[in-house]
């Protein structure tokens, strides 16, 4: 090779070179520049109304109603608005670490598909955001998540629905939730046991209760009757009957038909009588396999309450609820005050329309036969000296 061919050729390949780290110096410096950046600049978190989560298996649509957000997907019932606000929120802080154009390949490897796409491998979350006029706010797949060298989070990778451009982002979505029952309000009621003056188990069309539990003073153990001779009550079994709507959760729900557990007449059924006034009646059922559901019902009870000959602690000016409601607001800390007393109508309004699936072992403590609230004495007597 001649020297002047070479020469040509040694300055050819270097302003290559120099094209490419131009190049990729223009790419770096563009990265670079977003990086630290919110990813929504302008996202108006109060004007969202209407969001949609939805992987390739499921799909949830929340909405915003006149008093709270709800599950469109069960006919309305009350989404976990904390979970809910603490998603978007995070949403709106999101800051980039990287960003690069995606490829098809790329893209399909992080889990940035669209849920809907043909493939099987690759899908990722789809997040889409609308205000109440059905305007689209934001709209992104979320892919994979990144681990630190350390095990740690090092953020997720995702991308607006509408572009290729990926993102690795500060925050991560990694257990965000796609299933309409995983977003419903899963507290139904909590009432400690402390405030249950008594409950009265009924069994099928039975007018009397197979079992009685009262209180002769608040604070004291209930005591159980009848007791059978030979029988003697089983305080756990009767601890569990006390403490299970402390809370109560539900698992799903679906609205009141023709086909739901009946509430009228004399159906199998738990009648708590609490010190404030209240009746709340649980009317529990079970297909005997994996279904178990329940239904409620509140009413006021004037005067006696759980027939103990004790006044209703509702008309004491001792009582927690009672100095919770005359308390002026100045006067309340925030951080002690008494959780809100619902009245009965208020229970009936927002629980009344519904039947609740449950856990079994939520089922098990509403118990309504008096026979598991029982055990022998010898059975007793024999455990104490084993």
């Amino acid at each position: 090779m001649k020297g002047k061919t070479f020469w040509i050729l040694l300055v050819a390949a270097g302003v290559l070179v120099a094209l490419a780290f131009l190049r990729l110096g223009d790419q770096q410096q563009a990265g670079d520049a977003d990086m630290g950046q919110k990813l929504f600049t302008d996202l108006q978190v109060n004007q969202i109304a209407n969001i949609t989560i939805a992987d390739a298996e499921n799909r949830v649509t929340l909405v915003k109603g006149d008093h709270a957000w709800q599950v469109k997907d069960r006919s309305g019932y009350p989404a976990d608005f904390g979970e809910l606000r603490d998603m978007v929120v995070k949403l709106s802080r999101l800051k980039i670490g990287r960003r690069f154009s995606g490829t098809a390949e790329s893209i399909a490897r992080l889990s940035l598909l669209a849920p809907s796409a043909p493939e099987e491998q690759g899908r990722g979350v789809q997040m889409t955001l609308k205000d109440s006029s059905g305007k689209v706010m934001a709209d992104v797949i979320l892919g994979q998540t990144r681990n630190t060298d350390a095990g740690g989070s090092g953020g997720q990778y995702l991308k607006k629905a509408d572009d290729d451009t990926v993102f690795l982002v500060d925050g991560s979505f990694r257990f965000l939730k796609t299933s309409p029952a995983d977003w419903l309000q899963d507290e139904i009621l909590n009432i400690k046991a402390d405030d249950v003056a008594s409950v009265n188990g009924f069994m099928d069309d039975s007018v009397d209760p197979a079992y009685t539990l009262a209180r002769a003073e608040k604070g004291e153990a209930p005591q159980l009757s009848p007791v059978p001779s030979g029988r003697r009550a089983d305080s756990a079994k009767i601890d569990q009957v006390f403490d299970a709507l402390a809370p109560l959760t539900l698992d799903d729900v679906t609205l009141v038909d023709e086909n739901s557990i009946p509430v009228d007449g004399d159906v199998t059924r738990l009648v708590y009588r609490l010190y404030d006034g209240r009746q709340i009646t649980i009317f529990p059922a079970s297909d005997g396999q994996e279904i178990y559901q329940l239904r409620v019902v509140a009413e006021e009870i004037a005067g006696e309450t759980a027939d103990t000959g004790t006044t209703a602690l509702a008309k004491s000016e001792n009582s927690a609820a009672h100095k919770a409601a005359d308390a002026k607001p100045a006067e309340t800390d925030k951080n002690t005050q008494a959780p809100v007393v619902k009245t009965a109508k208020q229970i009936n309004d927002e629980l009344g329309p519904w039947v609740f699936s449950i856990k079994k072992w939520q089922y098990d403590s509403l118990i309504t036969q008096a026979e598991a609230l029982l055990e022998s004495v010898e059975e007793k007597a024999a455990g104490g000296t084993s």
